[in-house]
């Protein structure tokens, strides 16, 4: 007598077709996760060289406030003492020398420049500039980036304040 259950039983054998449509789902995952992968990879390239040219960035800004505020602090002093009136400014006096000392004290290796100019007799402009190799885009022949900053400082008399 056959068994009645036999039919509702499951069978031990996969049905037809069925290994042939793993594989293909199998390429289709493999695929997928390579393209992930490269992703992720330009996203490391992108986030690695931009920190390098943003570091940079901020150092030259860093040194150029530093050596405006030092050559704006560096004060004339034969024009303060020999003069006969009462001074509304201070005249500054060495200021390409001072942002030179300031250059090699704040960047031994050289790789930032700093140029200085006077826009008025109280007032200093630094520009400064370093080239920046990239670390990871420069292996595959992306040129080094040129990074630019500048500031300005003055140098100013407060009149007393009444008592």
């Amino acid at each position: 007598m056959p068994d009645s259950h036999a039919a509702s039983r499951p069978s031990a054998r996969p049905p037809a077709g069925a290994g042939r449509a793993e594989a293909a789902d199998g390429g289709t995952i493999l695929i997928l996760t390579l393209g992930y992968l490269m992703v992720a990879a330009m996203l490391v390239v992108v986030v690695t060289d931009v920190s390098a040219v943003y570091l940079a960035r901020r150092s030259v800004a860093s040194a150029a406030d530093g050596a405006a505020l030092a050559a704006a602090q560096r004060i004339d002093e034969n024009a303060v003492y020999t003069s006969r009136d009462a001074l509304a400014r201070l005249p500054l006096g060495d200021v390409s020398e001072t942002v030179d000392q300031y250059q090699r004290q704040a960047d031994p290796s050289g790789r930032t420049t700093l140029s200085s100019s006077l826009i008025d007799p109280t007032t200093v402009r630094v520009e400064g500039s370093r080239v920046v190799n990239l670390p990871v885009v420069g292996y595959l022949g992306v040129g080094p980036v040129t990074v630019r900053a500048g500031a300005q400082a003055q140098s100013v008399v407060r009149q007393p304040a009444a008592p």
